[in-house]
């Protein structure tokens, strides 16, 4: 992969409400709050807690990993139900300095990189660190030469690290801690506890973007940086791009993915009833608003979970391209909170990392199973968008939403959702794609997938080529509109080759 050429970066300035065009990766004064660099300490080589399942070295890559100590770590608060803050000192740990740790995954050869790096706040809905971006987008991340991080920023996700089974003693001394002192002494919920998220989230990006020497990219002509955050992590980034990004100004864009209905509170707050409060009602601090930054809301057809009314005026908010207003809601049809592509390498990374050989007691056989939707195409796409969108002012296609009437998604005679972002497996259907499907624990997340009979698909496409060219068709379409790359509608292709009923079948092959 050539390195791109370099591009005069949009990024956003708010100061006295006018917007600036200074790229937040190429600090100038500019009247921003100044961001201190953390510290960090390479940890030593060895099998990394959620690292790689990608031979990554192969593909001209390395993965390192790092502790990382936040500077002067602040807490924020917001002032009512506005997304202003107040900024007080973070208290005193007992623990020591808060500290975490990052994974690094870039190429090799300086060469080979492109200039753009996403930073990832890992998710820790199942306790455990799980790098979501990565899963749904390595392939495309690797083609094109981008750098990636991600970032531990739950106490649930440092405790995980002392069970690492594949090294028992890599984290115990490593002083890690993401607590303050009234979180700790909550046991039960305290590890959730969000106050020292932000300033660790934008230290690293700040590091990233211009820590020169002190930067795990050092040597890396870094241009744009970009930062993501799935489901649980969805809610910390919709609060970091309203609350702390106005201050901060570090990241050039943002991708949140598969929100819910509520935002993360900004410190820990003590319980109610038994149950801490920690996420925000307020409309405001709900609706994604980064102030001329751009912000691309990917979400699945299950997104927000049980809230399909799409009546609600923070999450379903227009798409604007403008100096100080820069959003765009992507809904993608057929789509799951967690689809087989994702669910597969979860699994994979519990059982290897935590040794949780976790089987959910879903239908995860033949002939139904989990939905083997190709979200991961749509975050390719969202995300070379995303980029475009910073680096020469091209906004991304507008998507068309989802059809809801009387609080419903409208689907359908087979039972697909009708309206969104579509792709190939939804205007070139072989199966019905649901949302949500049976079962506990994280069952419903994962959706569900029942192949159309032999007959019907017989009905809809007598041989194997016609199958293949309607694919085509719709692949193409998709890329001209924006939805879809190049790279990925060709795959497509040729899954298509195989026929619609290997196609329709639930265990795929990838």
């Amino acid at each position: 992969m050539r390195p791109r050429p370099i591009v005069v970066l949009a990024a956003t300035t708010l100061v006295a409400g006018l917007v600036g065009t200074v790229p937040a990766s190429q600090a100038a004064d500019t009247g921003r709050e100044t961001v201190p660099l953390p510290a960090i300490t390479p940890i030593p080589a060895g099998p990394i807690f959620t690292g790689a399942l990608q031979d990554v070295t192969k593909r001209g890559y390395f993965e390192r990993e790092y502790v990382v100590t936040v500077t002067n770590p602040q807490v924020y608060s917001y002032v009512g139900d506005s997304t202003e803050v107040s900024v007080a000192p973070a208290p005193t740990s007992p623990q020591g300095d808060y500290r975490s740790r990052i994974i690094v995954r870039a190429p090799a050869n300086p060469a080979d990189f492109n200039g753009r790096v996403l930073v990832e706040m890992m998710n820790t809905t199942t306790t455990v660190d799980l790098d979501i971006a990565w899963e749904h987008s390595h392939d495309y991340l690797m083609r094109e030469g981008w750098a990636y991080v991600a970032i531990t920023v739950q106490q649930t996700g440092i405790r995980a690290l002392q069970s690492f089974t594949r090294d028992r003693a890599r984290y115990t001394s490593l002083g890690l801690n993401l607590m303050t002192p009234a979180a700790a002494a909550d046991t039960a919920q305290g590890s959730r506890d969000p106050s020292l998220a932000w300033d660790l989230t934008s230290q690293v990006g700040a590091l990233i973007a211009r820590g020169a020497a002190t930067s795990p990219l050092d040597g890396y002509d870094v241009t744009s940086t970009y930062l993501t955050g799935q489901s649980q992590m969805a809610g910390y980034a919709v609060t970091y791009v309203n609350a702390i990004h106005p201050r901060h100004q570090v990241f050039d864009g943002f991708l949140v993915a598969y929100r819910g209905i509520r935002a993360t509170n900004l410190q820990y707050a003590a319980p109610v009833d038994g149950t801490v409060p920690n996420t925000s009602a307020s409309v405001d601090q709900r609706r994604l608003a980064g102030g001329g930054s751009p912000v691309l809301n990917l979400q699945t057809e299950s997104d927000p979970l049980g809230f399909p009314s799409g009546d609600d005026s923070a999450l379903w908010r227009p798409d604007a391209n403008s100096d100080t207003d820069r959003f765009r809601l992507w809904e993608v049809t057929g789509s799951s909170h967690n689809d087989r592509w994702g669910a597969e390498q979860a699994l994979t990374i519990l059982d290897r990392d935590f040794g949780i050989p976790f089987k959910p007691a879903c239908d995860w056989v033949a002939p139904s199973g989990v939905n083997g939707f190709p979200t991961r195409f749509a975050w390719n796409a969202a995300l070379e968008s995303l980029a475009g969108w910073v680096e020469d002012g091209t906004a991304p296609a507008i998507g068309p939403r989802i059809e809801r009437a009387g609080g419903q998604i409208v689907r359908d005679d087979a039972g697909n959702a009708l309206g969104g972002i579509r792709l190939s497996p939804m205007d070139v259907p072989v199966a019905t794609h649901g949302p949500v499907s049976k079962g506990p624990l994280f069952c419903p997340l994962t959706g569900f997938q029942t192949p159309f009979t032999k007959s019907t698909l017989k009905k809809l496409y007598p041989t194997k080529v016609d199958y293949a060219r309607a694919v085509r068709k719709a692949a193409k379409a998709d890329v001209g509109d924006g939805f879809l790359l190049t790279t990925d509608a060709t795959e497509l292709m040729r899954l298509a080759r195989r026929g619609p009923a290997k196609e329709a079948e639930t265990i795929r092959e990838y």
